[in-house]
């Protein structure tokens, strides 16, 4: 029996061997390829010769070759230890066509589909593009658009592929119902969405078009109106987007729970780092006890947690926030938990979307570098720097987790914007003539970050030319190196002379720290004034060339969050120039600016500005008029450039003195999308003094002007578009007024 059993196992193994060696791939056969070459596909079906066949495997061939989406067909058999693969490769597509698409042009579609010219045609991708289009079509409210793909066979196994696209009517939103509402109003909750119902004042608009995307956009918003006015357990219990029969018109209910209402409780601040004392955290925290409950103050707190531990030198923090039911009944008790978080350090610093501008006028933007431990703080200041550049429509930092759990890279993805303008432009302003425009510049030249510029301006009454040349980094330092030439050439029609101006200058500016600049200049520039034969007395006295020669400095602190869109912080600058070194005029001039923004509100940003400066002559001399200062169009709002302050005869000469003052904040109008500032202002200011006697007598009583306005920026296609609408409030008789002032097309 023993015997027996053993001959039993011997002859299952040599059958076993037997079997296995009947179906070992000796030889693998490939037909039917054109463009692939046969070990490529043998590569794809991821089999080897000496491998045992079976059903299993046959299987596992076939669905890694279909897989790759390159054919059509695939037959697989085995026979005589020969493993056959017949394919049929898929067509290359010859021509992506659009047919019957008149509301989303060819170029949108072509952005959403993956399968182009010349790429290898795919049903699978075909749905996934076909997906993708129709997506764009119920965005933009064409919710029954029907799409459907033809395929024209051509020679050599190519394709034409033609997308037959029946584009629905825009689906609206007819009807809008709130239920389970009792603190708001079923008006106000409306307010809150971007959908809206239709009517007949709102054929102009796309608020009434239906499209779910948005739709869940306005439950966010509802959801954080409730949660920001006390009812943290807010919820949608149903949300319906039903057809109206026989309409193309939606109908959207949408059953809320508000829950009860509640207040902040006990706030309780835990600090386990050295420099952050708790005490002093509740005390500037903006959530207080007893006040309703805020979730966007608590997350507010948090944030200004964030930037207070940075201040204080701990990049990698963590904050724990626990909500707890308080001890009074409708109260939520908030425990914060400071602690130090794991250290995290940057890996690699990658830059994409540069298609223009080189890599190293990005990276020296960006505060961090490989090795750094990673900051919050460097890397807004970093991309706040990058938008600085205005290189750039659009800038993004992002943190890209790696495989070592301490390191992360630092992905920062830029849209190229025009930086360079080959311009034949008009221009039009209301304080001055109409004017033709001719110039070239480069902001970004050679995408070095260099700027180039070359102005001419022509007029009835003037002709000016504007050439300088800036160079950033010069030795790939910070150290920016700017020259420039000009010459204006004024004939003002309400006075009795001309002026000529011809001169250049040289400058160079470098951080002394992070926070400090310095700059050094030196120009030199000849003021030419003919008075014309019927000039008055002390218009012939202002007749004469005066040659000056100068040298300064400016001084400037920058102690902002933020040099793109500031919101904190103040920046102050400091020049003083003397002339004298050389030339005929003998004079020094001190100017001074200050700049100081504070947050008011999430919405509002407040700003108070102030400018002042004196110039007086030395050895004897007097300042030539070409140098005194001037207030008015955008400095000093409301009045005519240069046309206020000391005046002889028709001329104002400008002052030996002045000061500027301004109050604004920011009207959140919310259209940051079309890159428009409009500002609310107040502005105080004068300009006086002229101490040459042989002026004669003058009007210089030292006035304060203000006004009270609306400043609009656009910074359009066409170009810059600046409207200020003023109110003056205090102005002097011989001043000249100008409410509404503004630039436009300065080119295109």
């Amino acid at each position: 029996m023993k015997s027996f059993f053993l001959f039993f196992l011997f002859y299952l193994f040599l059958s076993s061997n037997l079997f296995a060696s009947e179906n070992v791939i000796d030889s693998i056969r490939v037909d039917g390829t054109q463009r692939i070459d046969n070990e490529t596909v043998i590569s794809y079906a991821n089999i080897s010769k000496g491998d045992v066949y079976s059903e299993e495997i046959g299987n596992n061939v076939l669905k890694s070759l279909f897989e790759t989406n390159l054919f059509s067909n695939i037959q697989i058999s085995f026979k005589e230890n020969i493993l056959n693969i017949k394919i049929q490769e898929n067509p290359t597509i010859n021509l992506v066509k659009f047919s019957g698409n008149s509301k989303i042009n060819d170029e949108d579609l072509v952005i959403e589909i993956a399968l182009k010219e010349r790429s290898v045609y795919s049903r699978s991708k075909v749905k996934k593009d076909i997906e993708k289009m129709l997506t764009l079509y119920q965005r933009a409210g064409r919710l029954s658009t029907e799409i459907n793909p033809k395929l024209e066979m051509l020679d050599n196994n190519r394709v034409n592929l033609t997308y037959e696209i029946t584009e629905s009517d825009i689906a609206k939103v007819s009807n809008i119902i709130i239920l389970g509402n009792s603190v708001f109003s079923k008006n106000k909750i409306k307010s809150l969405m971007r959908t809206k119902e239709k009517t007949l004042l709102r054929f102009l608009s796309s608020s009434d078009n239906y499209d779910p995307d948005k739709l869940e956009y306005d439950k966010q918003l509802i959801t954080e109106f409730y949660n920001n006015n006390g009812y943290p357990d807010f919820n949608f219990t149903s949300s319906i987007a039903q057809l109206k029969a026989n309409t193309n018109n939606f109908e959207i209910i949408l059953n809320i729970n508000e829950g009860d209402k509640f207040n902040f409780g006990v706030i309780d601040v835990e600090s386990k780092l050295k420099k952050i004392d708790p005490q002093y955290v509740k005390a500037i925290l903006p959530i207080k006890q007893g006040n309703i409950f805020n979730r966007s103050l608590l997350q507010d707190s948090i944030e200004q947690l964030k930037e207070l531990a940075q201040l204080q030198g701990y990049s990698f923090i963590e904050i724990d926030t626990n909500l707890l039911d308080g001890n009074e009944v409708n109260t939520v008790d908030i425990n914060l938990i400071i602690n130090e978080g794991p250290r995290v350090y940057v890996n690699k610093v990658n830059i994409s979307g540069n298609t223009r501008t080189v890599d190293k006028v990005i990276r020296r933007e960006i505060a961090l570098t490989e090795g750094d431990p990673y900051n919050k703080f460097s890397i807004n200041y970093s991309k706040d720097s990058i938008r600085a550049l205005n290189f750039f429509n659009e800038v993004e930092i992002n943190e890209v987790r790696t495989d070592f759990t301490d390191k992360i890279n630092l992905e920062v993805n830029v849209e190229e914007k025009n930086t360079g303008e080959a311009s034949i432009g008009a221009g039009y302003s209301s304080s001055a003539d109409a004017s033709l425009n001719l110039g070239l510049r480069e902001n970004n030249f050679l995408g070095k970050g260099q700027k180039v510029k070359f102005d001419t301006s022509f007029s009835n009454r003037r002709t000016a030319y504007d050439i300088s040349i800036t160079e950033p980094y010069f030795n790939n330092k910070p150290l920016s190196l700017t020259s420039n030439i000009y010459s204006n050439f004024t004939d003002p029609a309400n006075v009795n002379y001309e002026t000529e101006d011809l001169g250049f200058g040289l400058s160079s500016s470098f951080p002394l720290a992070p926070d400090r600049y310095l700059e050094l200049r030196y120009s030199l520039f000849t003021s030419k004034i003919k008075a014309n034969s019927n000039a008055t007395a002390y218009e012939n006295a202002l007749s004469g060339t005066d040659t000056v020669s100068s040298l300064g400095y400016s001084l400037s602190f920058d102690r902002r969050n933020s040099r793109y869109k500031p919101s904190n912080g103040f920046n102050f600058k400091l020049s003083q120039d003397l002339a004298g070194l050389g030339g005929d005029s003998y004079f020094y001039r001190n100017n001074f600016e200050f700049n100081y923004y504070k947050r008011l509100s999430k919405r509002f940003i407040g700003a108070y500005k102030l400018q002042g400066g004196n110039i007086n002559g030395y050895n004897d001399k007097y300042s030539p008029l070409s140098s005194n200062f001037k207030l008015g169009g955008k400095k000093l709002r409301g009045f005519k450039s240069g046309k206020i302050g000391p005046k002889l005869g028709n001329s104002y000469t400008g002052g030996q003195y002045f000061y500027l003052t301004s109050l604004e904040t920011n009207i959140d109008l919310n259209i940051d999308a079309f890159d428009i500032t409009t500002t609310a202002f107040i502005d105080v200011g004068s300009v006086w003094g002229l101490e040459n006697p042989a002026y004669g007598s003058i009007d210089d009583k030292h006035e304060a002007r203000s006004s009270i306005g609306v400043n609009f920026n656009w910074d359009s296609a066409i170009g810059p578009i600046n409207i200020i609408y003023a109110n003056i409030i205090n102005s002097n008789t011989n001043d000249t007024t100008d409410n509404l002032y503004f630039d436009i097309g300065y080119n295109f």
